[in-house]
């Protein structure tokens, strides 16, 4: 029976796949998406290739499972700025604010180089259904402000946050990026029509 390096084999099992998933996060920011192969995971990781597939069945579904893993720590990132926001508005600025700075941290990074993954058609719906999860916490807010249809506005709001990101992505500073796109959804664009 091969050594295990935590006091139980569930924690040691949790310890190699969390070393797979933080190798994988690593080569995608360092070297981008085709990096990600099995033998440079379990490379970088320490462990021997065969490992690999003992935690993932394929390399698309460790893809979703970094996926997942950034996608839940930017909706706790998200979830704590929404919940020391002031109800209504505060906390649609308090959305805004968080996922602009975040994208200036680099928090953005890993996702927007797993859109580049040439994935299956079932992980891709995987990753879309992940995805997905981060608008939860924006249609709540919309829907706490009365919009009448926060799934749709929100994709809408969604749509203009991804083009803030993108300029702050280049640079754009935070504060007015957030300022112009929050302007935008407290007011709307043609003031008075």
């Amino acid at each position: 029976m091969p050594k295990i390096s935590a006091p139980t084999v569930a924690e040691h099992r949790a310890a190699q796949r969390t070393a797979l998933l933080l190798a994988t996060r690593e080569l995608l920011e360092a070297e981008g998406v085709a990096a990600a192969t099995p033998a440079a995971v379990t490379r970088r990781a320490g462990l021997s290739r065969s490992s690999f597939y003992e935690y993932f069945a394929s390399r698309d579904d460790l893809l979703v499972a970094v996926a997942l893993q950034v996608f839940d720590e930017w909706n706790a990132e998200i979830e704590d700025a929404l919940d020391a926001a002031e109800p209504g508005m505060g906390r649609l600025r308090a959305y805004v604010v968080t996922a602009l700075a975040m994208t200036a941290d680099g928090h953005h990074r890993i996702a927007t180089v797993l859109r580049e993954a040439d994935l299956s058609p079932t992980s891709r719906d995987d990753m879309m259904a992940v995805h997905d999860r981060l608008t939860s916490p924006l249609v709540g807010v919309l829907d706490e402000l009365g919009v009448a249809d926060p799934r749709m506005v929100g994709a809408f709001v969604q749509g203009a946050l991804a083009s803030a990101m993108q300029l702050v992505s280049h640079g754009v500073p935070v504060q007015s990026t957030a300022a112009g796109l929050i302007a935008v959804l407290e007011h709307g664009i043609v003031r008075g029509a």
